[in-house]
């Protein structure tokens, strides 16, 4: 089965829980970002490391990457990025100090999965 978003991918996990979270949700708002978070799926990175979060969610251990990890919080800095431009209440100072904050936070983030992964003996 394909993903819905490319061609070339297969159909995963995190696929179909994206479609079930966008069918359970009513208000038009929560559903697109639902199809947000689906365009991060397009990036082969983001679709590896979302698929391994949910199998280990799932207890099913899985191997992976530092340099997928990389760029999947890389593609989830930008996508918030995106996210942040968007809003229109904001200054662009504000907008600012809000993609500062992020990417510090997304950078600790991206070490701190790194050695959780790196002491579960999951990152190759």
């Amino acid at each position: 089965m394909e993903s819905e978003n490319t061609d070339s991918r297969p159909f995963t996990l995190v696929d179909i829980f994206l479609e079930v979270l966008e069918q359970k949700f009513n208000d038009e708002s929560q559903k697109s970002y639902i199809r947000k978070v689906k365009t991060l799926m397009d990036v082969p990175e983001c679709a590896e490391y979302l698929s391994c979060g949910l199998m280990n969610a799932m207890g099913h251990p899985t191997p992976i990457t530092a340099s997928t990890v990389d760029k999947a919080v890389d593609c989830i800095i930008h996508f918030y990025d995106d996210n942040i431009e968007e809003n229109h209440e904001w200054t662009k100072e504000q907008k600012k100090v809000q993609k500062g904050l992020m990417k510090s936070f997304m950078n600790e983030y991206r070490n701190a999965i790194k050695n959780f992964i790196s002491s579960q003996n999951l990152l190759n």
